[in-house]
């Protein structure tokens, strides 16, 4: 091989050897995405198989204990005679399709509040105490946004059988009827899901190791092949140099 044909063979297997270090580099991002992806779907797993929800017990004749238990919400919660508030004491109420407020009632049909001629709202037979009130269609008409709510403390519990006012989450379960509990309802959805999302990371990661070992094994051949057109190019110039010299 002349030097003018190995030094165009050198250039050309320069120009590959970077083509295949670029498709390494490559490769070992997209392995880190992946391994980004898998603590992210790890993460939401834990998530979902450790998150917690309230439930109430709501009284139930026909029931042996006397009562059932159910998954918070507003209807149920007022039912037993609860009010929803902000940290303010300030009560959330739902309004009607004519937009008037909807007084709620416990299991007896009592109401749990009367509305005053200037829209503030008294309890029981405290006449004498008032509380302002809020629209809540966007806590109270959805369970899960009021579980959440009242789980971050956002929002409070109102006992109005003795007045307890404010109370917090960690007082709910030993001084009402309701309970912070472990939700174990999305747990098998969840399963379901991380498993699929490791088995496609899996699939996927393979694919990249097959791929960077190829490559390996062509940046090796290459690597060999380089080095001896070197050689041979080192070779013809010290040959040409000698040649001048004994001239």
């Amino acid at each position: 091989m002349g030097l003018s044909s190995s030094q165009g063979r050198l250039l050309m297997l320069t120009s590959r050897l970077s083509d295949i270090e670029l498709g390494e580099v490559m490769i070992s991002q997209r392995q880190n995405t992946l391994a980004w992806e898998s603590e992210k779907a790890a993460t939401e797993y834990n998530e979902a198989i450790s998150n917690y929800k309230l439930q109430i017990k709501v009284t139930d004749p026909s029931e042996d204990k006397g009562y059932r238990k159910e998954d918070v919400t507003y209807n149920n919660m007022t039912s037993m005679g609860y009010l929803v508030t902000n940290a303010n004491m300030e009560i959330y109420l739902q309004k009607d399709e004519n937009g008037e407020w909807i007084i709620p009632t416990d299991l007896d049909g009592k109401p749990l509040l009367t509305i005053n001629s200037d829209g503030k709202a008294t309890i029981g037979d405290d006449t004498e105490t008032t509380y302002d009130i809020l629209d809540g269609g966007t806590y109270l008409s959805n369970k899960n946004v009021l579980q959440d709510a009242i789980i971050n403390g956002l929002l409070f519990v109102m006992d109005t059988s003795d007045l307890k006012t404010g109370i917090s989450l960690t007082m709910l379960q030993s001084e009402t009827d309701m309970e912070y509990v472990l939700d174990t309802s999305d747990d098998a959805e969840a399963q379901s899901k991380y498993e699929c999302e490791t088995a496609r990371i899996s699939r996927q990661d393979n694919q990249l190791d097959m791929e960077l070992q190829q490559l390996e094994t062509q940046h090796e051949a290459i690597m060999k092949e380089y080095e001896s057109v070197k050689e041979v190019i080192s070779s013809n110039v010290d040959r040409t140099f000698g040649l001048f010299s004994d001239g």
